[in-house]
């Protein structure tokens, strides 16, 4: 059934929600745009796996983080772009800035 935009499940449970994560609790994270999706793990996941996984994130972040650095820091690039297509650049800079900072300190709880 769709209301207001909204699906409702008749039946199961899809996930519960929570408030925070416990810093002792061992869980899975996924890192997203604007969002952190944490799956406690309790032995489901090989943590080498998942530390191998962030760390290719992490370096692919990195990677597009220094292309939109060299771009906007690029004065044709800057003086020929129109500014609504500057702004979206640093937009996406500032988020792929903040998802790096997630994945970094990810990877040092996994430690």
């Amino acid at each position: 059934m769709v209301a207001s935009g909204f699906i409702t499940f008749t039946s199961g449970r899809l996930c519960r929600p929570a408030t925070s994560k416990s810093e002792e609790e061992e869980a899975l994270v996924l890192v997203l745009k604007e969002a952190e999706v944490v799956l406690p793990w309790a032995g489901m996941v090989d943590k080498l796996a998942e530390r191998e996984r962030l760390m290719k994130e992490r370096e692919a972040t990195r990677d597009r983080i220094a292309r939109l650095n060299e771009r906007l820091g690029d004065s044709a690039f800057l003086a020929k772009a129109p500014t609504h297509i500057v702004e979206k650049e640093k937009g996406k800079l500032h988020t792929l800035e903040d998802k790096l900072e997630r994945l970094e300190s990810e990877l040092s709880q996994l430690e």
